[in-house]
């Protein structure tokens, strides 16, 4: 298949197709708006469809309830600048969801799943038309357009739990009014099995673009983004195994392009350009590929890669985000900019304010790291993810700290002395009315923690050090016929993945003089130790990429109970935390409710009001 660039100008055709993003629950447009003679017969015609959902999924209400979804409700976040003024965000910050929230609207994320149901329909009808659209087009693009969908389900059902599933295209408001929701797990188990009947028909990889601003391997969907989606998938519904194996098709093949274009570059730590390997003593591999975080004397550029230029050797799937200097001709990350780095300032208030959004960096993150601290995630001061991913605003102070992923477009960080913090940071700030910042849906090093949460739940052994008791009834190393130290090596391979996600991120200079920063192995000698590891490197790898409340939640899934969630979320600003595993979920829009005759309000929200509380029925 072309690889079509998406851009705003190209979207006349397909902005007629499908839904609208407003209205009635699925929000159909009259079939005939667009003529049936004049579309679905022309290979283009697919093309400009399957481009269609990539700027549905562009579009504000999206992505901004990608991030308020999955960000907002946990520990990362806290009332940022004008937040008093944005209601909804206001309540969600302190666990007050009613029924009329504006993210309770799903709107957005039907009108995506209808128009690729609308595609995989009409794909096969269009190839008997057209010749040039050969049976293998096909099935690349049911394989692509599946993905997105099944992305977008799964973030619905994460989000609510039990929601409206429907695989056939809806073509009339009449077949839109009632549709029952169907159990999330069931439908996280039917997303698999979707999946899985249509990778291998998805494109491995597509023609190298050296467009800076949009990289189809990055942009669309390939096979490596499904198999992401996959072990993410597997890894909720308790699917371990199968999520180790998918996670490492992913692993593999970045491997392969690591081979292929960066293995015969520089590989020294100091460059910062390329990719380097980074492996733990004990492992028997030969590491992972990711990009050092440091550049001479100055650090940061791992995160100027992934996050400030974009489309990064790490990147999995990413949505493009661009603009130009020709006019309005650009793609706006308002979501971004106006959650994390508020676009409605002008760019003298940008600059003085750091680029503040209305969520802040709640003040345990944003403390000082400390490797006696209990609430911060930054137990170590070297950590080069704090100074790049948090802004402290002109004052310093952790009470005026935003979050800076999405939002500038580049960082250097520097020694200093005299300071509490050893490093300080100079940024580049995204200013003016849009955010061009790509939003990352998946990376790799979060499909190696992936694969690590996966493989600490399979291991056979509560201990890495396993032990037996010995005919005096003491407890004493277990050995192999050699004499040696036996080990269990699922925990093993688990801390090889996580240790070097975390090391990459060491701000020091040579690998002598990181002992004193470098995780060890010795201090997680059980498994809920590297439970608690793994949990908190996601937390500071993949803080404020949408990911942290929906890491709580599949832990709370996975328990059956809330506790970790109660244990590990405070209060905000006087809210409350939530009391059992429904109060997880968001309510249904109260308009849905009245709309759809089978989608009955959850007992938990059953008595939700519009004057900002609720009293559960039970």
């Amino acid at each position: 298949m072309k690889n079509y660039k998406i851009k705003s100008l190209m979207l006349a055709v397909v902005a007629s197709l499908g839904l609208s993003g407003c209205g009635d629950f699925l929000d159909i447009e009259p079939k005939n708006f667009v003529s049936e003679k004049n579309y679905w017969n022309e290979k283009k015609d697919i093309e400009q469809s399957v481009i269609g959902v990539y700027t549905k999924m562009q579009d504000d209400a999206y992505i901004r309830r990608c991030i308020i979804w999955g960000e907002s409700r946990a520990d990362n976040v806290a009332e940022g600048l004008n937040c008093s003024g944005q209601l909804d965000i206001y309540r969600t910050l302190r666990e007050n969801l009613l029924t009329n929230n504006q993210f309770t609207d799903w709107t957005s994320f039907y009108a995506v799943i209808n128009q690729c149901n609308t595609i995989i329909k009409r794909a096969p009808e269009v190839s008997e038309k057209d010749p040039v659209y050969t049976q293998s087009d096909v099935l690349a693009t049911i394989a692509e357009v599946s993905f997105l969908r099944d992305l977008t389900y799964f973030y619905l059902v994460r989000a609510f739990k039990d929601v409206p599933y429907y695989t056939n295209a809806i073509e009339s408001d009449e077949e839109a009014l009632a549709i029952a929701p169907t159990n999330g797990d069931e439908i996280v188990k039917n997303l698999i099995a979707d999946l899985e009947s249509v990778v291998t028909n998805a494109l491995k990889a597509y023609p190298k673009d050296t467009n800076r601003n949009f990289n189809s391997n990055c942009n669309r969907a390939t096979q490596n983004a499904i198999y992401s989606l996959l072990a993410d998938l597997c890894l909720w519904d308790g699917q371990y195994q199968k999520c180790v194996t998918y996670s490492q098709k992913v692993i593999d093949a970045k491997l392969a392009e690591y081979k292929e274009d960066y293995a015969n570059k520089s590989t020294s730590l100091l460059s910062g350009s390329n990719p380097v390997m980074y492996r733990w003593s004990n492992d028997t591999g030969s590491g992972y590929p990711l990009y050092p975080c440091y550049s001479q004397n100055t650090f940061g550029s791992d995160f100027n890669a992934i996050f400030g230029t974009g489309n990064s050797f790490e990147s999995i799937f990413e949505l493009a985000f661009t603009h130009t200097s020709d006019g309005d001709n650009y793609i706006n990350n308002s979501a971004c900019a106006a959650l994390y780095g508020n676009y409605y300032l002008s760019k003298a208030d940008v600059e003085a304010n750091n680029g503040q959004g209305f969520l802040a960096v709640h003040e345990n993150v944003a403390a000082v790291p400390s490797a006696s601290s209990t609430t911060s995630p930054f137990d170590n001061t070297q950590d080069c993810r704090y100074y790049a991913g948090i802004s402290m605003g002109s004052s310093g102070s952790i009470t005026t700290a935003y979050p800076a992923k999405f939002v500038i477009t580049g960082t250097s960080i520097s020694p200093q002395s005299g300071a509490a913090l050893p490093y300080s940071s100079t940024r580049t700030i995204v200013a003016g009315n849009y955010s061009n910042r790509n939003w990352i849906f998946y990376r790799l090093t979060d499909v190696m923690l992936m694969q690590a949460e996966a493989l600490i739940e399979l291991a056979q052994n509560d201990e890495y050090k396993l032990s037996t008791t010995n005919e005096n009834g003491e407890k004493v190393p277990k050995v192999d016929e050699n004499g040696s130290q036996m080990f269990d090596e699922d925990l093993g391979r688990a801390f090889g993945l996580i240790y070097a996600v975390n090391r990459r991120s060491i701000m020091v200079n040579n690998s002598t003089s990181t002992s004193n920063y470098a995780l060890n192995i010795n201090s997680y000698s059980s498994r809920a130790n590297f439970r608690e590891l793994c949990m908190k490197e996601r937390r500071r790898e993949l803080m404020f990429e949408g990911k942290r409340w929906f890491d709580m939640l599949r832990r709370c899934h996975r328990e059956g109970k809330v506790d970790y969630i109660k244990s590990n979320v405070p209060a905000k600003s006087g809210g409350s935390t939530p009391v059992n595993y429904e109060a997880l979920f968001w309510p249904y829009n109260k308009e849905e409710v009245k709309k759809n005759t089978l989608l009955d309000q959850k007992p938990y929200y059953g008595n939700s009001d519009d004057e900002g509380s609720f009293s559960s029925t039970k």
